[in-house]
């Protein structure tokens, strides 16, 4: 069969982001004929996608919907309203039938298939084993799990398989797509090392999406994804795109060590946990060519962390500070919320101290962002804003809704004043 897989389209306001998820649902059906396309790399995206589809006569076509919106960031888009004309344009200009699957469809995956009638199929979760076995199965989709389909007007669904061993996956289809448009962005191309997160964030999706079990990929397999894409795709630059790289820090580690073993000159960044940083690990990053470390703390004061179920203290955050400061080759970049559950006017004022602090020790090599805390399913904050009154049980959260301490609702406005003075 000829698949064509696509991208959801962002709106055009931000740097492409490589389809990782579909470069890797492309490898893992070899035996059919596969195109890829990225509407955020083309200036007139719809227009493109028709004449794609013309001319490429897909049997097939499955759309990754990643992000519903862009999720905790200070400027909040929202993706979604971008996918019924994708799915419009392409039941238009082909009979393909169409899949849609993604991080961002298995969160809302019920409601997106009642709203959006032009689906055929939708995968839950991960795609990797799913999607072949579905092409096998397009008229018989109740024998493969994990799987939405239609039937006499209902919506139908079979229970959730296995998880991926990410270790017999195939290596990403990165040939299918010019890496050139990415290479502009900064990192715009990421690597996986594992899925699955043991922490225990109250807002946080991973879970769900990857489980509560860390499924390691060996260092020799993540290492040699990285040789190909420095070597055959003369890549300088990539991100890991783990939730934490260095939880489980013994697994970190390894893939540093084989990284140097093999002399790879390629910059890096990825999220990492302060809890386990060290002086003898920064050495490693940056011998291993990690040129920029981010954290995602969200809140200063140990009484804040603690209601965020962060694994963090306050001398977590500013112990790696200091030891960053010693690296000069590595920039550092911190996420705080706003106005997030535990807040008070002391934690908040505690918060605006350490981004003055760190300014005067870093410099112009640390950046901060200050995000609205969004409430997603299947979350303790999900649960928490239910109990507080902040949303209710018939509420639907794929319009985006966000988390506000009520006690320290007086705090948002000069803050917003604060941070326009800051350029923020």
């Amino acid at each position: 069969m000829k698949v064509l897989l696509i991208q959801a389209y962002l709106g055009g306001n931000e740097a492409p982001v490589f389809p990782l998820g579909l470069a890797c649902i492309a490898a893992s059906i070899p035996d059919h004929t596969t195109q890829l396309f990225d509407p955020n790399t083309v200036s007139d995206p719809f227009t493109a996608l028709e004449k794609q589809c013309r001319k490429y006569t897909p049997d097939i076509v499955g759309i990754s919907l990643r992000n519903i919106d862009s999720t905790n960031k200070s400027k909040i888009v929202f993706y979604y309203k971008w996918l019924k004309k994708l799915l419009t344009v392409t039941r238009s200009a082909c009979p393909a039938r169409i899949i849609v699957g993604g991080s961002g469809f298995s969160m809302f995956a019920r409601e997106i298939m009642e709203q959006e009638p032009l689906i055929d199929y939708g995968i839950y979760l991960e795609g990797e084993n799913t999607f072949p076995q579905l092409l096998n199965n397009l008229d018989t989709p109740h024998m493969v799990p994990s799987v939405f389909y239609r039937c006499d007007n209902k919506i139908l669904f079979n229970d959730q398989k296995t998880p991926v061993d990410i270790n017999t996956t195939f290596v990403p289809a990165w040939n299918l797509l010019p890496l050139s448009p990415y290479k502009k962005g900064k990192d715009a191309i990421g690597v996986e090392t594992k899925r699955g997160c043991s922490l225990g964030c109250i807002y946080c999706i991973y879970g769900f999406l990857n489980g509560k079990q860390y499924r390691l990929k060996s260092p020799e397999r993540v290492v040699n994804e990285i040789q190909i894409l420095s070597e055959e795709h003369k890549l300088a630059q990539f991100t890991f795109v783990d939730s934490i790289f260095n939880v489980p820090l013994s697994h970190a580690k390894a893939i540093c060590h084989e990284m140097i073993g093999r002399n790879l000159h390629i910059n890096w960044s990825a999220w990492f946990n302060e809890h386990f940083m060290s002086p003898e690990f920064i050495a490693l990053l940056s011998k291993a060519g990690c040129t920029h470390v981010i954290f995602s703390p969200d809140a200063f004061a140990n009484s804040t962390l603690q209601k965020l179920g962060k694994n963090l203290s306050t001398k977590d955050i500013i112990h790696s500070l200091k030891l960053l400061r010693e690296k000069n080759t590595i920039e550092v970049s911190y996420n705080f919320f706003r106005n997030p559950p535990g807040q008070s006017l002391g934690n908040f004022c505690g918060m605006i101290f350490f981004y003055f602090y760190a300014k005067l020790l870093l410099k112009k090599r640390v950046h901060f962002e200050f995000s609205t805390l969004r409430i997603e399913p299947h979350t303790e904050l999900h649960r928490m804003a239910l109990q507080e009154s902040v949303v209710t049980e018939t509420e639907d959260l794929l319009e985006p809704k966000y988390y506000n301490n009520k006690k320290t609702r007086y705090l948002e406005r000069p803050f917003s004043f604060l941070l326009s003075l800051l350029g923020k």
